[in-house]
């Protein structure tokens, strides 16, 4: 079959790809006229301001992006609806995000759902659950860092507690000190005596001598021990320190949130229906379209029917018929199964 053939299946079946799209087309609209109205409602939201931190353009889109994703994600869903008792289906469908550039730390929520009265509510409440869940991993790890400064602060202290309990020694570093100096001014005196030759004085300072510098031996010792601890306990107080800040940090981040200045939010109103309407109606009816034309040339495949070729009238074969042709007056008739011919 050529291009000829089909056109002259088309416009043997012509209703069918008339009729069918516009009954799909109708039956769409009314379909859709049918649901409940919807309302929409908006959230101004003020992130903090990447940019200016250093960050690229490539990391504020990304930032983003994220929170488009976060914003629909099962753990706001699911903590939105419970708060505001809002469908689950609805918050999924009727949540987005945009900003007007790419760089800008703007973000403009929009929720367009059924219920006119909770649509405020849920636009804000869902632009700000979006915002602490972002800022959750930060707090986490804050939190986490405060748990482990302080565990490893605790360790260090009982350590330098359990030092002073078995040695009595507050600040050994110090008394080393102390002790060196003493002895060295013994070694001093006990030269003096030397020169004058005072043995008596000789006697009794080197007697002195060997025992502070024996316990000066004994004191390094501890000493070293001692710093070993101290530099322990200093390393646990600067990751709890640390730790403490960013905690801190992030939990200023989340109350930020909540500031009534960084989500405005805005009741836009009714929605039409109308630009929905129109836009699945035509793809209904497009679909339809090929729908029909896909069944008029499976059914001629089945039942095929060709324009004829004799004088320009057209031809029709139908099954199990002896086929007619009708020609013009002093042409002889022929019948095109090659039988004897059907007198009128």
């Amino acid at each position: 079959m050529d291009i000829k053939d089909y056109l002259y299946a088309i416009r043997r079946r012509l209703w069918l790809p008339i009729a069918l799209p516009i009954a799909a087309a109708l039956l769409t609209a009314g379909f859709i006229y049918i649901q409940p109205e919807k309302y929409q409602a908006t959230a101004t939201v003020i992130v903090p301001a990447l940019s200016a931190r250093g960050y690229s353009t490539s990391a504020v889109t990304q930032y983003f992006s994220t929170y488009k994703d976060v914003l629909t994600s099962v753990p706001v869903i699911n903590d939105v609806s419970k708060q505001t008792g809002e469908s689950k289906t609805d918050l999924a469908n009727g949540l987005t995000a945009s900003t007007s550039t790419a760089s800008s730390n703007v973000i403009l929520v929009t929720y367009t759902g059924p219920n006119k009265l909770n649509v405020l509510a849920v636009v804000q409440y869902a632009a700000i659950d979006a915002l602490d869940t972002l800022l959750g991993p930060q707090v986490a790890a804050a939190e986490s860092a405060v748990a482990t400064g302080t565990t490893a602060l605790q360790a260090a202290n009982k350590d330098l507690n359990a030092f002073t309990v078995r040695t009595g020694l507050l600040f050994p570093d110090v008394d080393y000190k102390v002790q060196s100096q003493e002895l060295s001014a013994l070694q001093v005196q006990l030269a003096e005596s030397k020169l004058a030759g005072n043995h008596l004085r000789i006697t009794g300072l080197s007697t002195l001598v060997v025992e502070r510098a024996a316990k000066l031996v004994t004191l390094a010792s501890q000493v070293i021990e001692y710093n070993g601890l101290a530099q322990s306990l200093h390393a646990a107080e600067a990751v709890y320190n640390k730790g403490n800040v960013d905690l801190n940090a992030a939990n200023a981040a989340v109350a930020s949130d909540h500031d009534p200045r960084a989500v405005a939010v805005k009741f836009v109103g009714h929605v039409s229906r109308i630009p929905e309407i129109l836009r699945f109606a035509a793809v209904a009816a497009g679909v339809a379209m090929l729908l029909s034309l896909a069944y008029i040339v499976f059914m001629e495949f089945i039942h095929p029917a060709a324009p004829s070729a004799v004088s320009g009238w057209p031809l029709a074969i139908f099954p199990g018929r002896r086929n007619r042709v009708r020609v013009p007056a002093g042409v002889a008739r022929t019948d095109v199964t090659g039988q004897p011919p059907i007198p009128e």
